[in-house]
């Protein structure tokens, strides 16, 4: 009887390792997809101007203008494009209407997409997702 509770608990043990949910956080474990999104929620067109640099390297690894029609949302980098080695930084700097800002995100897989949006009432803002 002792065995088939080690071996059960053996089994559960290995169980847990594998699906993630024993081990190594998420914030420890390098994930290279992490998508810049472009948003904008406002009633007329607008310019983006968005430039991302990899910190590891002090690289630009992304600078370009967009403009965005009212309710269009557009994925415009990603940052598996720079080949990341394990977890890495990335400053994304934006400017629309006029306003700067930043967003960071780390390429773990706690972190998920950042955004840059124009909100319903034309303000800019950022954000990102995590876990």
């Amino acid at each position: 009887m002792r065995d088939r509770w080690l071996k059960a608990f053996c089994a559960f043990t290995a169980i847990l390792f594998v699906t993630g949910c024993m081990g190594t956080p998420a914030s420890e474990q390098p994930a290279s997809d992490h998508p810049v999104y472009l948003e904008n929620y406002g009633n007329e067109s607008a310019s983006f101007d968005i430039t991302v640099v990899r910190n590891a390297t002090g690289e630009t690894v992304h600078n370009q203008s967009y403009v965005l029609d009212p309710d269009e949302d557009r994925e415009v980098y990603n940052t598996d494009r720079a080949s990341p080695e394990g977890i890495e930084t990335f400053q994304i700097y934006w400017t629309a209407r006029n306003e700067t800002g930043q967003v960071t995100i780390k390429t773990n897989q706690c972190y998920g997409g950042a955004y840059v949006m124009i909100q319903e009432d034309g303000t800019p803002s950022s954000t990102y997702t995590i876990c």
